[in-house]
Formats: C-alpha cells, sequence, structure tokens
C-alpha cells in the first residue's frame, strides 16, 4: 500500500471514523497511534469539531501535521495552538441563516467561530449536541450574534426533519456558501468552496516534500471530499454507502473495532 510510513500523512474524521461511539479512545489505540508517530508516520485529525470540542482529542493524539478543524473552514497549528488559515463566512449569510429560521422554526442552530459558539435556537438535538461534544456556548439570538468571523453554521434537527431540510437548501441554490450533512442530525452552512477536501489542497501547499502521500480516513457525507482529494481515500466498514463508493479502501473494522489503529498496525508491520 504504502513503500515507506515516513511518507505518509494519515488524517482521520474523528466522529464514527476514529472514535468509537462512547466518544473515547481507548489507551491500546492511543499506543498504536503515537508508535506509527514515532515510525516517523504523520498522524492528525479532520473534524467539524470547534477546537473546544476537539481539544481533548488533539491532546490525547499529539498530531504532528496541522489538524482540520470546522470542517475545512480552519487550518490549526497542534504545538502553537493558534490558527493556521482561518476561512470564515460572507457577512450576507446571516440573511441565509434568518431565512432557515423562520423555514423551520423548531429547528436548533448555532453559529461557530474562531472565539467560540453561539446557539441561536435550542431544541432535543441540539441540547444533545452541546451535551456531547462537552463545551460551554454562549446563549444568545441571531440579532445578537457577532456580526463576523462565523466559519460555519449548524442546524439541527430529527433525521427525517433534515432531510427536508436538505432539499431545501439545494432548491436555494445560493452560491456563496456550501450545505453539507455532518451527521444525520445536521447539516451545516460553510464557505462557498470550503471542505475537507479542499483544506487537503492547503495541505499540500505547506508541505516542504513532494513524495508525500496522504491517506484520508471519514465515515459521513462530510467526509467525501476529503476521501476523494487524497491520495487514497479510507472508509471504516460502519461508513455510509456513499462514503464507502468514494472510498479506494474499506477496512473490515468499524469505528468501535478499533478500525484506524488497526490499519496503523498492518502499515507499520509491513515497514
Amino acid at each position: 500500500m504504502f513503500k515507506d510510513i515516513k511518507q505518509l500523512l494519515l488524517i482521520t474524521d474523528l466522529d464514527g471514523t476514529l472514535l468509537p461511539s462512547d466518544k473515547r479512545i481507548p489507551p491500546e489505540d492511543l499506543e498504536i497511534i503515537h508508535r506509527f508517530q514515532a515510525a516517523g508516520g504523520r498522524f492528525t485529525i479532520a473534524t467539524g469539531r470547534t477546537y473546544e470540542a476537539a481539544a481533548a482529542y488533539l491532546e490525547q493524539v499529539q498530531p504532528n501535521a496541522p489538524v482540520i478543524l470546522y470542517n475545512g473552514a480552519m487550518l490549526f497549528d497542534p504545538v502553537k495552538k493558534q490558527p493556521l488559515v482561518t476561512l470564515p463566512l460572507e457577512p450576507s449569510v446571516r440573511q441565509i441563516v434568518q431565512e432557515f429560521l423562520d423555514w423551520n422554526p423548531e429547528m436548533g442552530a448555532e453559529i461557530l467561530t474562531a472565539e467560540g459558539i453561539y446557539v441561536i435556537r435550542v431544541n432535543e438535538v441540539e441540547r444533545q449536541h452541546i451535551a456531547t461534544c462537552g463545551v460551554s456556548p454562549v446563549f444568545t439570538d441571531l440579532a445578537h450574534a457577532p456580526r463576523e468571523g462565523w466559519l460555519k453554521v449548524l442546524f439541527a434537527l430529527p433525521p427525517a426533519e433534515v432531510d427536508k431540510l436538505a432539499a431545501y437548501a439545494a432548491s436555494r441554490q445560493d452560491r456563496e456558501v456550501e450545505y453539507v450533512r455532518s451527521a444525520d442530525v445536521f447539516l451545516e452552512i460553510l464557505p462557498a468552496g470550503v471542505s475537507k477536501g479542499t483544506a487537503i489542497t492547503r495541505f499540500r501547499s505547506m508541505l516542504a516534500e513532494d513524495d508525500t502521500q496522504i491517506a484520508a480516513a471519514g465515515d459521513y457525507d462530510n467526509d467525501l471530499t476529503m476521501l476523494q482529494h487524497a491520495d487514497l481515500g479510507i472508509a471504516p466498514a460502519n461508513a455510509q454507502p456513499v462514503v464507502k463508493e468514494a472510498a479506494d479502501l474499506v477496512l473490515p473494522d468499524t469505528c468501535d473495532q478499533h478500525g484506524i489503529p488497526r490499519l496503523l498496525q498492518q502499515l507499520m508491520e509491513r515497514n
């Protein structure tokens, strides 16, 4: 698969890919990741989470390459703990968000910036999301949310309602934004041309070594472009069917069966 892991950069999604269902990385998985890094491999994270929501995992994993946050709207230096690149939404997105809120008054919604999370409408799905991420958001409304610096907007609804929301978003044909589902209960707004995949393109421009091979692993719609831009796209066994179809390699194991660490172990044994 790869002749030399010292030339390999592996980028993995968190939720549903590296993280098992309980959201805790087992000690044995961390040991394999650290041995892979010690052997010369580079390992990092690509997530839709903010730094606050991902920080505990970054401390455990200790990525040795930049981290992709906000589904590609930020590249982050995990050593200096500061952004390398931020790509905010246009101010005109405020009106788009208001139209979405008017379209469905029942959905949860949050605005994510480099400084924090601003919850502008709460429902049960949004409450569960906040608890899962372990973050401390600011509760406000759209009128009192920050005027600029939005990196993404997240809408939260039960799965059947998100299907309808995604159809509404597609019907709008807004040019200044990208719409992407990041889970069965979330639809996100990102800046036009921004994704985990375009973040990989920026990675390549930062790499000093031309022979670096990039492998990317993910399980959901928001990971599709990342798999497509990588030299090798990887999907765990629990990935969505469309992601498996796009992957070059579908693992035999799920995120609950240590899929990514087992792959790293196999790579080290072959090298």
